[in-house]
Order: structure tokens, then sequence, then C-alpha cells
């Protein structure tokens, strides 16, 4: 089968590998053929060299885990050959003809979605509708979301859905800030986020604290700091952004002072969120689909890695087409 390898940073190369076989596997495994992949911004430190410790060449198909496709090989009573299925690939190994996945880190798709290439979108779905079950209520509350790349884009729409009573996306780039408004940002600030930290506290009338905030960037310690310098007192700040490092420096005085709450969600029971994800997504596919900028053949990852790093072309979501290796 075809996959494509990062053997350096920044550079994938098409290569030819065999087809998995489930053979003696264990009871729940699935083999899957890629239908559409989605990239996500976890995926950017592998593809740039900077997430550590990494080696190169990763493996063949690495780093995709946001996949759609058909299963053509299973061990699970779950799931049969011909199902369509939303799945996270084994090692994150989803640029590739066909990837092996854990049934339970699968979920079904009805046959009204056949064809539908955004279905990966359901992965970060569910980890979004995990995090904001883990803040518990939201309706009449206050929200600041600090980032508004897709996850905070998915943050914005869903907390609307709750009845949040205000969200405000924080984002430089205006495109971003226009499209949190269209799903469901009550306002929104175009400056980094502290810019409007700085702003704050030079004039503490310019900003409203927030009962939540949510770091929604990740890959660096500045913007968890300035969620704890913007949330209210005695507020919560949900740190959702990957870490790239295992040591954060916090502002903890202020942390401290404010009796603040610091929550982490990550890893959800997948067949739990890839079900409650999906039935979201059935719903108001539509409205979703607005994360959707752009959408390229698979052979052309390294392009559409490149778009994201840079956040060139008004770049939200790419979806790869996972029919298109030539």
């Amino acid at each position: 089968m075809k996959a494509l390898q990062l053997t350096h940073p920044r550079f994938f190369v098409p290569v030819d590998v065999a087809v998995p076989e489930l053979g003696s596997a264990p009871e729940g495994r699935l083999v899957v053929k890629t239908g559409s992949a989605s990239i996500c911004g976890s995926d950017i430190p592998s593809f740039t060299g900077s997430r550590q410790p990494q080696g190169f060449p990763l493996p063949p198909g690495a780093p995709i885990h946001e996949c759609a496709g058909t299963v053509v090989q299973t061990t699970s009573g779950q799931f049969s050959p011909g199902d369509l299925v939303v799945a996270i690939p084994d090692h994150n190994q989803g640029l590739a003809e066909y990837f092996t996945a854990l049934a339970s880190r699968a979920v079904r798709l009805p046959a009204e979605l056949a064809g539908a290439q955004s279905c990966p979108l359901v992965q970060p779905l569910s980890t979004v509708v995990n995090a904001v079950d883990r803040i518990g209520a939201v309706a009449g509350r206050t929200f600041a979301v600090v980032g508004l790349g897709s996850i905070g884009l998915l943050f914005c729409w869903l907390l609307r859905k709750r009845g949040a009573s205000a969200i405000v996306g924080i984002d430089p780039l205006e495109s971003r800030c226009r499209l949190a408004e269209r799903i469901g940002a009550t306002r929104t600030r175009a400056l980094r986020s502290a810019e409007v930290l700085h702003a704050a506290r030079e004039d503490p009338s310019t900003w409203e604290a927030p009962e939540v905030c949510v770091e929604a960037v990740g890959h660096q310690m500045d913007t968890l700091n300035d969620c704890i310098g913007l949330v209210q007192e005695r507020g919560t700040v949900l740190a959702f952004g990957v870490p790239d490092h295992d040591v954060y420096r916090i502002e903890f005085s202020t942390f401290f002072r404010k009796n603040a709450h610091l929550l982490a969600a990550v890893t959800p029971d997948w067949s739990e969120y890839l079900a409650k994800a999906l039935a979201l997504f059935v719903d108001h596919r539509h409205e979703l689909e607005a994360l959707i900028t752009h959408r390229l053949p698979i052979l052309d990852a390294g392009r559409a890695f490149e778009l994201y790093e840079r956040h060139d072309e008004g770049i939200v979501k790419v979806l790869l087409d996972g029919s298109a290796w030539g």
C-alpha cells in the first residue's frame, strides 16, 4: 500500500509498505481503508521536529490521528467489514491507504454520512465535548477562549449550544475572529492574549473577567499565564492546549490570590465521547463544516502542514482526500 513518511522535518516522501493484516491479533482490532483525514495543531510539532524526544524518520503514516474510512478487517464483534467509521489510528499513522486501530477508539457512521469527507471532525469534537463536560454547568456562565484555531472555534460553538451567556474569543487573526462570531462567540478581540491582559491591567474597565478561561493554544507556556491573569477571582482556567514541556512556569501568586481553579481535560473515554460527538455532528454537520477551509489530495499533505504551521491563506481546518493516492 501507499503511505507518506516524514523522513526529516517538513519533508514527506511517498513509500510502499505492506498492507496491515490482523492475522492472530486479539479481539477488538480493526483495519481501516482511509477515506479522509484532517490535521490537528498537535500534529505540527512532529512535522517541524520540535517535539522531543522524537527521531526521524517517523513511522510511515505518522503524524495523523483524525481519520475516517471503511473497515476492511476486524476482530471485533462491534464492527463488520464495510462499516464506515471514524477511528483513531494506532500510533497516529493515518497518512496511509490503510491503518490499524482499536475498536474502542472507533465509532460507526450512519449511512447518511457515506461520502462525507468532513467526518474526521468527529474526533476533535469529541475531545471538546469531554472538556466542556468536565467544566460542568455552562448555561448562563461567562467564558473566554484563547486561541481560535479549529479547537478554540469548536469550544465557541459548543459553549453557545449549551447556553453560555458570554463567550469572548481571543486570537490575533481577524479572519478567525470573524468565524468565531459566526459560529458562537458573542464578541472577539483580534489581539494576542498578552495584549488583552496588558490592556486589562492598565485599565480594568476594558475587560470583564470571565468565570472560565479556556487555553486552546498549547505548545508554549505564555498563554496559560495569560488565562490565569484574565480569569475572574475563584474562576477556572481550562488547560486544553497540548504542552510541549514537562514543567511550566506559572504566575503562581496571581493564581493563588485569585483562589482560582486549574482544570485539565485530555484523552476522554473514546467509546463514550466519539459517540457523543457523532450525535452532535449528525445534527449540526453543516454548521461544523464551516471550519473546513481547505480540501487537498492526501499526497499534498506536506503543503497542508506548511499552510497550517504558517497560518497561511486563512487556513482553519484542512481535509485530506484519502482516496487520492494516484
